[in-house]
């Protein structure tokens, strides 16, 4: 049975406190450092579930995860902005993980902060109705 590097997610614990800072305001970039590449990507992915989550709370419409993707820069902008050695299709299924976890981390920074940026204004809305 193989079991999972305890450094490739990052827990349902880590991922409430994370909401939690978000909710309290704190710098997005505090949230995030010391994560690893493939930690990054679990916040990135959990972070765009959270706002199709939420964005479904409303009556102006639920965001899909194509909806949230479209504002990201599209990733042959990216690619070809990195002069990156790897293949394009690389970049495109996220398989450059291993190889270039220094261009996958800021990738998945700049991802996140998109993400952010949209999670934000529903954040507010919930922490608002929560009072």
């Amino acid at each position: 049975m193989l079991l999972k590097s305890p450094n490739k997610e990052l827990g349902i614990t880590r991922k409430a406190r994370i909401m939690l800072q978000l909710l309290d305001k704190e710098n997005p970039t505090d949230i995030f450092s010391g994560l690893s590449a493939a930690q990054l990507q679990d916040l990135r992915d959990f972070l765009e579930a959270q706002t199709m989550h939420l964005s479904g709370l409303r009556e102006d419409g639920h965001l899909t995860l194509t909806d949230i993707k479209s504002r990201m820069e599209p990733v042959p902008n990216y690619y070809y902005k990195q002069d990156c050695r790897e293949p394009l299709e690389a970049c495109l299924n996220e398989t450059c993980l291993a190889s270039n976890p220094i261009c996958f981390s800021n990738k998945m920074k700049m991802q996140i902060q998109v993400v952010l940026s949209i999670l934000e204004s529903y954040l507010d809305i919930t922490a608002s109705t929560a009072n």
